[in-house]
Protein backbone atom coordinates (compact mmCIF):
# COMPACT_ATOMS: atom_id res chain seq x y z
CA UNK A 1 0.00 0.00 0.00
CA UNK A 2 1.31 3.20 -1.07
CA UNK A 3 0.94 6.39 1.37
CA UNK A 4 2.39 9.55 1.85
CA UNK A 5 3.66 10.43 5.29
CA UNK A 6 1.35 13.66 6.27
CA UNK A 7 1.19 15.69 9.62
CA UNK A 8 -2.16 14.51 11.40
CA UNK A 9 -4.73 16.97 11.83
CA UNK A 10 -6.04 17.67 15.45
CA UNK A 11 -8.21 14.69 17.01
CA UNK A 12 -9.33 13.94 20.45
CA UNK A 13 -8.77 9.98 21.32
CA UNK A 14 -12.11 7.69 21.69
CA UNK A 15 -12.60 4.54 23.96
CA UNK A 16 -14.77 2.75 21.79
CA UNK A 17 -17.11 -0.10 23.19
CA UNK A 18 -18.15 -3.48 21.21
CA UNK A 19 -16.79 -2.46 17.48
CA UNK A 20 -15.15 -4.64 15.06
CA UNK A 21 -13.61 -2.01 13.39
CA UNK A 22 -12.81 0.73 16.31
CA UNK A 23 -14.00 4.40 14.93
CA UNK A 24 -10.75 6.55 14.91
CA UNK A 25 -11.44 10.17 15.14
CA UNK A 26 -10.56 11.83 11.94
CA UNK A 27 -8.77 9.04 10.60
CA UNK A 28 -6.35 10.41 8.05
CA UNK A 29 -6.39 9.77 4.08
CA UNK A 30 -3.22 7.47 4.45
CA UNK A 31 -4.88 5.44 6.52
CA UNK A 32 -3.35 7.22 10.22
CA UNK A 33 -6.00 6.59 12.93
CA UNK A 34 -6.22 9.13 16.34
CA UNK A 35 -4.63 7.88 19.35
CA UNK A 36 -6.76 5.23 21.44
CA UNK A 37 -6.54 4.87 25.41
CA UNK A 38 -6.36 1.64 27.13
CA UNK A 39 -8.46 1.74 30.77
CA UNK A 40 -6.27 2.91 33.51
CA UNK A 41 -4.03 4.68 31.73
CA UNK A 42 -2.32 7.40 33.61
CA UNK A 43 -3.48 10.29 31.33
CA UNK A 44 -5.39 13.49 32.46
CA UNK A 45 -8.70 13.07 30.78
CA UNK A 46 -9.52 14.82 27.53
CA UNK A 47 -5.68 15.98 26.87
CA UNK A 48 -4.50 12.74 24.51
CA UNK A 49 -4.97 14.10 20.87
CA UNK A 50 -2.58 14.75 17.57
CA UNK A 51 -1.57 18.46 18.56
CA UNK A 52 0.45 20.03 20.75
CA UNK A 53 -1.90 21.68 23.47
CA UNK A 54 -1.92 26.00 22.75
CA UNK A 55 0.07 26.62 25.58
CA UNK A 56 1.88 24.00 27.63
CA UNK A 57 2.59 24.44 30.90
CA UNK A 58 6.75 24.02 30.21
CA UNK A 59 8.39 22.06 27.24
CA UNK A 60 6.64 18.71 26.88
CA UNK A 61 8.49 15.90 27.98
CA UNK A 62 9.19 13.49 25.10
CA UNK A 63 9.26 9.06 24.74
CA UNK A 64 12.40 6.82 26.25
CA UNK A 65 12.17 4.15 23.99
CA UNK A 66 11.34 0.98 25.80
CA UNK A 67 13.50 -2.39 25.56
CA UNK A 68 10.39 -4.46 26.46
CA UNK A 69 9.53 -6.68 23.47
CA UNK A 70 7.02 -5.70 21.00
CA UNK A 71 3.61 -7.22 21.31
CA UNK A 72 2.13 -9.36 18.20
CA UNK A 73 -1.56 -8.86 19.00
CA UNK A 74 -2.07 -6.04 21.45
CA UNK A 75 -5.29 -5.62 22.37
CA UNK A 76 -6.89 -2.93 21.36
CA UNK A 77 -9.23 -1.03 23.58
CA UNK A 78 -13.26 -1.37 23.08
CA UNK A 79 -12.73 -4.67 20.96
CA UNK A 80 -14.86 -7.64 21.20
CA UNK A 81 -15.51 -10.51 19.51
CA UNK A 82 -18.80 -10.66 16.79
CA UNK A 83 -21.20 -13.00 17.05
CA UNK A 84 -20.54 -16.53 15.55
CA UNK A 85 -21.69 -16.42 11.25
CA UNK A 86 -23.50 -18.96 10.06
CA UNK A 87 -21.75 -22.19 10.01
CA UNK A 88 -21.75 -23.11 6.31
CA UNK A 89 -22.49 -21.12 2.88
CA UNK A 90 -25.42 -21.45 1.27
CA UNK A 91 -25.69 -23.92 -1.91
CA UNK A 92 -27.88 -23.36 -4.86
CA UNK A 93 -31.13 -25.98 -4.96
CA UNK A 94 -30.32 -29.36 -6.53
CA UNK A 95 -27.54 -31.51 -6.81
CA UNK A 96 -25.24 -29.71 -9.11
CA UNK A 97 -23.01 -27.06 -7.98
CA UNK A 98 -20.84 -26.62 -11.15
CA UNK A 99 -17.11 -27.60 -11.36
CA UNK A 100 -15.91 -28.47 -8.16
CA UNK A 101 -13.97 -25.75 -6.31
CA UNK A 102 -11.88 -24.29 -3.30
CA UNK A 103 -13.58 -21.51 -0.95
CA UNK A 104 -13.40 -19.62 1.77
CA UNK A 105 -15.72 -18.79 4.69
CA UNK A 106 -15.92 -16.79 7.46
CA UNK A 107 -17.32 -17.74 11.01
CA UNK A 108 -16.74 -15.32 13.17
CA UNK A 109 -15.70 -11.53 13.26
CA UNK A 110 -12.81 -11.57 15.71
CA UNK A 111 -11.89 -8.78 18.14
CA UNK A 112 -8.83 -6.86 16.39
CA UNK A 113 -5.44 -6.15 18.06
CA UNK A 114 -2.31 -4.25 17.14
CA UNK A 115 1.09 -5.50 15.81
CA UNK A 116 3.60 -3.09 18.09
CA UNK A 117 6.43 -1.63 15.53
CA UNK A 118 7.80 0.41 18.42
CA UNK A 119 7.38 1.37 22.19
CA UNK A 120 7.75 4.19 24.45
CA UNK A 121 7.13 5.67 27.89
CA UNK A 122 7.53 8.75 29.86
CA UNK A 123 7.82 8.92 33.48
CA UNK A 124 6.53 11.85 35.77
CA UNK A 125 7.89 12.25 39.36
CA UNK A 126 6.41 15.29 39.90
CA UNK A 127 3.61 16.74 41.88
CA UNK A 128 1.80 18.24 39.01
CA UNK A 129 0.98 16.95 35.17
CA UNK A 130 3.07 17.89 32.77
CA UNK A 131 2.45 17.42 28.81
CA UNK A 132 4.32 14.37 27.17
CA UNK A 133 4.80 13.82 23.54
CA UNK A 134 5.49 10.87 21.97
CA UNK A 135 6.68 10.13 18.47
CA UNK A 136 6.69 7.10 16.21
CA UNK A 137 10.81 6.25 15.76
CA UNK A 138 10.91 2.81 14.03
CA UNK A 139 8.58 1.41 11.18
CA UNK A 140 8.06 -2.01 10.53
CA UNK A 141 5.92 -4.22 8.21
CA UNK A 142 2.85 -6.33 8.67
CA UNK A 143 1.47 -8.64 5.90
CA UNK A 144 -1.64 -10.96 5.94
CA UNK A 145 -1.20 -14.45 7.21
CA UNK A 146 -3.24 -17.13 9.21
CA UNK A 147 -2.57 -19.32 11.66
CA UNK A 148 -1.36 -22.41 9.40
CA UNK A 149 0.54 -22.32 6.29
CA UNK A 150 -2.16 -21.15 3.19
CA UNK A 151 -0.92 -20.48 -0.25
CA UNK A 152 -1.12 -16.99 -1.84
CA UNK A 153 -3.89 -17.97 -3.95
CA UNK A 154 -5.57 -18.60 -0.50
CA UNK A 155 -4.34 -15.28 0.88
CA UNK A 156 -5.81 -13.56 -2.09
CA UNK A 157 -9.25 -15.30 -1.41
CA UNK A 158 -9.27 -14.50 2.13
CA UNK A 159 -8.06 -10.65 1.74
CA UNK A 160 -10.95 -10.63 -0.81
CA UNK A 161 -13.74 -11.97 1.61
CA UNK A 162 -12.50 -9.81 4.41
CA UNK A 163 -12.66 -6.82 2.00
CA UNK A 164 -15.94 -7.83 1.07
CA UNK A 165 -17.59 -8.85 4.57
CA UNK A 166 -15.55 -7.45 7.12
CA UNK A 167 -13.58 -4.47 6.78
CA UNK A 168 -13.42 -2.92 2.83
CA UNK A 169 -9.45 -1.24 4.29
CA UNK A 170 -7.68 -4.71 4.93
CA UNK A 171 -4.92 -4.86 3.10
CA UNK A 172 -2.39 -7.30 1.96
CA UNK A 173 0.60 -5.43 3.35
CA UNK A 174 1.25 -2.89 5.18
CA UNK A 175 4.60 -0.90 6.40
CA UNK A 176 4.09 2.09 9.49
CA UNK A 177 5.18 5.89 9.30
CA UNK A 178 7.80 7.24 10.85
CA UNK A 179 7.40 10.47 12.51
CA UNK A 180 3.29 10.40 13.85
CA UNK A 181 3.12 12.26 17.18
CA UNK A 182 0.49 11.90 19.90
CA UNK A 183 0.46 14.60 22.75
CA UNK A 184 -1.32 14.58 26.15
CA UNK A 185 -0.72 15.00 30.15
CA UNK A 186 0.93 12.13 32.36
CA UNK A 187 -0.96 12.68 35.91
CA UNK A 188 1.32 13.43 38.85
CA UNK A 189 3.94 10.68 39.86
CA UNK A 190 2.76 8.19 36.92
CA UNK A 191 4.08 6.60 33.72
CA UNK A 192 2.15 6.53 30.59
CA UNK A 193 2.94 3.83 27.89
CA UNK A 194 2.83 4.71 24.36
CA UNK A 195 2.62 1.96 21.41
CA UNK A 196 2.92 2.37 17.73
CA UNK A 197 1.55 -0.27 15.81
CA UNK A 198 -0.56 -1.43 12.65
CA UNK A 199 -4.03 -2.82 13.36
CA UNK A 200 -4.80 -6.43 12.27
CA UNK A 201 -8.23 -7.54 11.02
CA UNK A 202 -9.07 -10.97 12.67
CA UNK A 203 -10.92 -13.67 11.19
CA UNK A 204 -11.56 -17.36 12.11
CA UNK A 205 -13.21 -19.47 9.61
CA UNK A 206 -11.94 -22.40 7.39
CA UNK A 207 -11.32 -23.39 3.54
CA UNK A 208 -12.84 -25.77 1.96
CA UNK A 209 -13.34 -27.59 -1.36
CA UNK A 210 -16.60 -27.74 -2.59
CA UNK A 211 -17.37 -30.77 -5.00
CA UNK A 212 -20.42 -30.29 -7.97
CA UNK A 213 -22.46 -32.32 -5.75
CA UNK A 214 -22.59 -29.40 -3.72
CA UNK A 215 -20.96 -32.19 -0.93
CA UNK A 216 -18.12 -29.95 1.02
CA UNK A 217 -14.94 -31.63 1.90
CA UNK A 218 -11.33 -31.51 2.78
CA UNK A 219 -12.31 -28.51 5.18
CA UNK A 220 -9.16 -26.69 7.14
CA UNK A 221 -9.98 -24.39 10.16
CA UNK A 222 -7.99 -21.18 10.77
CA UNK A 223 -7.57 -17.92 11.94
CA UNK A 224 -6.72 -15.06 9.54
CA UNK A 225 -5.42 -11.65 9.50
CA UNK A 226 -4.84 -8.54 7.30
CA UNK A 227 -3.91 -5.31 8.31
CA UNK A 228 -6.20 -2.08 7.83
CA UNK A 229 -4.72 1.02 9.80
CA UNK A 230 -2.05 2.44 11.96
CA UNK A 231 -1.63 4.38 15.07
CA UNK A 232 -0.85 4.67 18.74
CA UNK A 233 -2.47 3.25 21.56
CA UNK A 234 -1.56 5.25 24.87
CA UNK A 235 -1.34 3.35 28.12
Amino acid sequence: MSRIVTAVGAAAALLVVGSSVPAFAADSPDGIGAPLIASGADVVPGTVSQSESAAPEEEAATGVDSEAPLEEDLPIPGEEDGPDLIEEPKTPLGNYCGPGKYFVHITKNKKNTMSVKYSTFVKNNKSYAIDYKFISKKAGTTLIGASVSISSEFKAMWLGKIEAEVNVKAEKSWTSEIGIETYGKVKARSTVYGDYGIMKENVAGYTAYRYSNCEIGQKKNMTVWAPYREGWVVK
